[in-house]
């Protein structure tokens, strides 16, 4: 909060100088009672408009310094399949521009600009009953460089994604909203969700009632039942009268008008303003605006809009509440100030997992008795506008940058929650819904401080004002902002999440409780589970399409049990379009049936390299091309089969060394070793213990107990979790792991984002990459742990599949992808689209609890069932990876994963020690606050 105390030394305004346009008027962007270039389309012998629109995007491209558009339209493009993506923008050439120019270059060719009615078609649908397929015959793509193409497509290109120009007051709205209706495909936006949200009293509402945003006092007048308000309209700041005839209500408005005038609420404001509202009077800018004690005056000018009334429009009373004065400092110059008016605008998007996600702030500043309309001026930085209205402190301007990210974000939760209450007639399809949404607010003073009061929302008018900020900041030399680049994102993520609808699955290895994720996002996402499994009782049977009982435990027969599999398979019939395996057992049977039904995937032989430790490093260590080679980051180890390995081994090994399982997994087993007597020792144990998976099930006893002896490297602990598709990186994460407790190393505690700076996690990634390649992982999501040491990264092994635990979890709460999403797409052969540059949206600390330590607190202490209500609350996250306790003693598996965020890690760290402390996690003999204190 930013103190109001002191007096401004500029003169309070009068209330004509106070006087404003309303929401409309809030920042610029085109005026939309003129048409683009003065004509309009239909007037010059272009019935459709395709021309013209064609001649505005060619001086759009012009402007920006862009190759004119190749017409190929005399070659028809052919050969596009199911899996081929097309993000199809309807409409206007120059709001969507720089969002299908970036497209073209993350995805060249995907994104599509329709201008004509006539390029496009609609036929049924043949996936969704009572829906319509949207096949595109023409349209211009854009490819990487700015290059575009209009290309005609036979057959026509269907569509996986479509927007475009909605908003009722655009010439192009009405043919573009018609194109768009009741789709099959993902849409973002139509004409019902685009008239509800330049419908200022339904937003009004929503954004008081659900985002519990303060608002101007507004007394809304509306006609019959309104159905798409509800009945009791109960939340502070707007008040609703329904009348059942707009004749013959003087009373009843005079009524309503004089307690409004004398009402609490209204007493900081001298000026109110009387207008029409709904979506068909934004842009017109008609209202009228009187001192609040012209009571008489207010109450007849509310009359005479009532008397037009239709059932979709309302009467709005409002208070004008004036922009925030702020202290400045004393003018350079003699010359009267004149007093200033400031709109925010916001552009926001919906990003991964549905999230809100600011793209963009942009100003407007105008004289305060004629405000500025979308239009009438450009636009301006928040930080300069701030700074302009005196805030001339940093931290203050950057603390309202923040307060203001959150509030808008907040605006469109509460909005796409109310959306999503709509039935598929009010949206304009079962698959609409917005994606792109514009929040105005104004800088107001609410009880000596500053306060964002939301005012209205937009579709289109926030969208063109930030458009026309980012060409004007380029023009000087800044550099390209986030937000073509966060649309285009979330654009092509949606068209990818249809491209996986429907598709057939071949999943090797169903897992434990630790996966039960999978078959929820299979359900999100549409796919098609054809589940090959081990316990012809797993519970994920009833869960699938397809249940393919099959004993695959012996790994070391993976061939024969290959042919198996592909034997039942064609059985059945099944034709899957992907095959793959999230458990650690299976993945290279999943690569042998791979290679046998001819789908994308790593070869067996890569997957056999990666899956077994000691080859892994003695593989790179052959590795020597490269700055570095591979072979920098392997580290000296031998295999152990038998004693005298064991003293082999010892020779060629620095102690104090690590010996471990060769195939294992979660850490079960490994050991550190001082000396070989200690390794002997170890061996001897281990291979009395854990002979075969009924020992121990997965943990890799399948292949089976054979162990190795590997130099222990010093350093900090982390995973990086990797996406590549052709050998080429398209995403990467790095984790950070806490102390293990030594000799065991089993996992403590964690945290994401990483505590190293970017040159460090650089380095992590790129040896983690190198890794992969060079072992002939090049098509996956991979998860890879290495240590960080002074001289850089060392790697520990590789796990050709995704990061199990928690990792899928972490990465999308705070990063947004999914790597099972990715997984599957890199499966299907198209390269996922993922963040180009990753932001997290939270930091998150977690520990391991074991069931040795901890089962007392957990079951008998009740700390589970207030687990489970701290995660109702969104509190924690729980990530539970057994139903029972996995082991004992020295072979024991971590029962639970329990997590807290922050905005910082620090207040993160905090929350979750406070937790532990609180249930009895933390103790002397399982120190929390030592496992956490790495984490700086």
């Amino acid at each position: 909060m930013l103190s109001m105390a002191q007096p401004s030394p500029e003169r309070v305004p009068s209330p004509a100088e106070q006087e404003w346009a309303g929401p409309e008027a809030l920042c610029p962007g085109w005026l939309e009672d003129e048409a683009p270039d003065g004509d309009v389309p239909g007037d010059s012998g272009d019935p459709d408009g395709a021309t013209h629109a064609f001649e505005r995007l060619q001086s759009a491209l012009c402007q920006e310094g862009l190759p004119p558009t190749l017409d190929c339209s005399a070659e028809p493009r052919t050969g596009f399949g199911p899996l081929d993506m097309t993000v199809c923008i309807l409409g206007s050439p120059t709001a969507f521009l720089p969002v299908l120019l970036e497209g073209g270059t993350r995805c060249p060719g995907a994104m599509v600009l329709c201008l004509s009615p006539t390029w496009a078609s609609r036929v049924p649908s043949e996936s969704c009953p009572g829906a319509w397929s949207l096949l595109l015959s023409q349209g211009v793509s854009f490819k990487v460089g700015g290059h575009s193409a209009l290309e005609t497509f036979v057959p026509p290109r269907r569509a996986n994604y479509v927007t475009g120009t909605f908003a009722p007051w655009d010439p192009e709205g009405g043919w573009a909203a018609e194109l768009a209706r009741d789709l099959d495909c993902p849409t973002g936006g139509s004409a019902p969700l685009a008239r509800r949200l330049e419908d200022l009293l339904v937003t009004r509402w929503v954004l008081a009632a659900r985002a519990k945003l303060p608002v101007p006092p507004t007394l809304a007048f509306v006609l019959g039942a309104r159905g798409d308000l509800p009945a009791e309209l109960e939340v502070p700041g707007v008040r609703l009268v329904r009348l059942q005839d707009p004749q013959g209500q003087d009373s009843l408005v005079q009524e309503e008008v004089g307690a409004f005038l004398g009402g609490t609420a209204m007493e900081p404001y001298s000026q109110v303003m009387v207008r029409p509202a709904g979506w068909r009077w934004q842009g017109t800018g008609t209202h009228s605006t009187h001192r609040k004690e012209e009571g008489v005056a207010v109450a007849q000018a509310v009359c005479a809009r009532l008397r037009g009334l239709t059932e979709e429009d309302s009467v709005l009373l409002e208070a004008m509440v004036p922009t925030a004065r702020l202290p400045l400092p004393p003018p350079r110059s003699p010359a009267p100030r004149l007093p200033v008016a400031l709109r925010i605008c916001t552009l926001l998007c919906r990003s991964w997992g549905d999230r809100p996600q600011l793209c963009q702030v942009a100003c407007a500043v105008g004289r305060a008795e004629s405000p500025v309309r979308h239009g009438a001026a450009l636009p301006q930085g928040l930080d300069s506008s701030l700074q302009q209205w005196g805030v001339v402190a940093p931290s203050q301007r950057q603390a309202l940058a923040t307060r203001l990210r959150g509030t808008a974000e907040a605006a469109m939760a509460a909005l796409l929650a109310a959306e999503a209450e709509l039935s598929p007639q009010q949206r304009g399809g079962t698959r609409a819904r917005t994606d792109i949404l514009g929040v105005d607010f104004l800088l107001a003073c609410v009880d000596d401080a500053l306060e964002l009061v939301a005012l209205a929302t937009n579709s289109q008018r926030c969208l063109e004002t930030c458009v026309l900020a980012e060409a004007m900041g380029r023009a000087v030399g800044e550099p390209a902002g986030d937000l073509p680049r966060l649309l285009a994102e979330a654009m092509l993520h949606r068209a990818q999440c249809h491209l996986v609808e429907g598709k057939d699955i071949l999943l090797i290895g169903a897992g434990g409780v630790s996966k039960s994720f999978v078959w929820e996002a299979a359900r999100e996402y549409g796919l098609k589970i054809h589940l090959v499994e081990s316990d012809p009782e797993h519970f994920a049977a009833g869960l699938v399409q397809t249940f393919l009982p099959y004993d695959s435990r012996e790994h070391r027969r993976d061939e024969e049990h290959a042919e198996r599999v592909l034997e039942l398979v064609r059985s059945r019939g099944l034709r899957p379009h992907a095959c793959l395996s999230y458990w650690d057992d299976c993945v290279v049977l999943a690569a042998l049936v791979c290679q046998g039904l001819g789908l994308r995937g790593c070869s067996p032989a890569a997957v056999r390299v990666a899956k077994q430790k000691s080859r892994t490093h003695q593989h790179l260590q052959r590795c020597r091309r490269g700055r570095p080679p591979p072979a920098a980051f392997a580290v000296p180890c031998r295999r152990l089969q038998s004693h005298g390995d064991v003293e082999r081994a010892a020779g060629a090994v620095p102690f104090p060394a690590v010996a471990k399982l060769e195939f294992g997994a979660g850490g079960v087993g490994v050991r550190l070793v001082e000396d070989a007597g200690q390794c002997h020792a170890h061996a001897a144990r281990l291979w009395r213990d854990l002979r075969d998976d009924a020992d121990h099930p997965g943990i890799g006893l399948g292949w089976g107990n054979a162990m190795l002896l590997m130099e222990y490297v010093p350093g900090t602990e982390h995973d990086v979790d990797l996406v590549v598709f052709d050998g080429r990186l398209v995403g990467a994460w790095v984790s950070d792991n806490g102390p293990t407790r030594v000799p065991a190393f089993l996992e403590t505690a964690a945290c994401l984002p990483s505590c190293l700076p970017a040159d460090r996690q650089a380095q992590l990634v790129r040896a983690a990459l190198q890794c992969c390649r060079a072992c002939g992982l090049r098509d996956g999501v991979f998860n890879v742990e290495l240590k960080l040491g002074p001289g850089g990264p060392r790697l520990l092994e590789i796990n050709p599949r995704m990061g199990g635990f928690y990792l899928r979890d972490w990465i999308r709460e705070v990063y947004g992808p999914d790597l099972l999403l990715a997984a599957v797409l890199v499966a299907l052969g198209v390269p996922p689209v993922l963040p180009a540059r990753p932001a997290p949206r939270a930091h998150l600390a977690g520990v391991m609890c074991l069931g040795s330590e901890h089962g007392a607190a957990l079951a008998g202490g009740g700390g589970m069932e207030a687990l489970r209500e701290l995660q109702g609350r969104g509190l924690v996250r729980l990530n539970r990876l057994f139903e029972e306790v996995a082991g004992d003693g020295e072979y024991e598996e971590p029962l639970l994963s329990v997590a807290c965020d922050g905005a910082t890690r620090a207040e993160a760290c905090v929350r979750l020690l406070g937790l532990c402390q609180a249930l009895g996690i933390d103790s002397p003999r399982y120190p929390v606050e030592h496992f956490l204190s790495h984490f700086k």
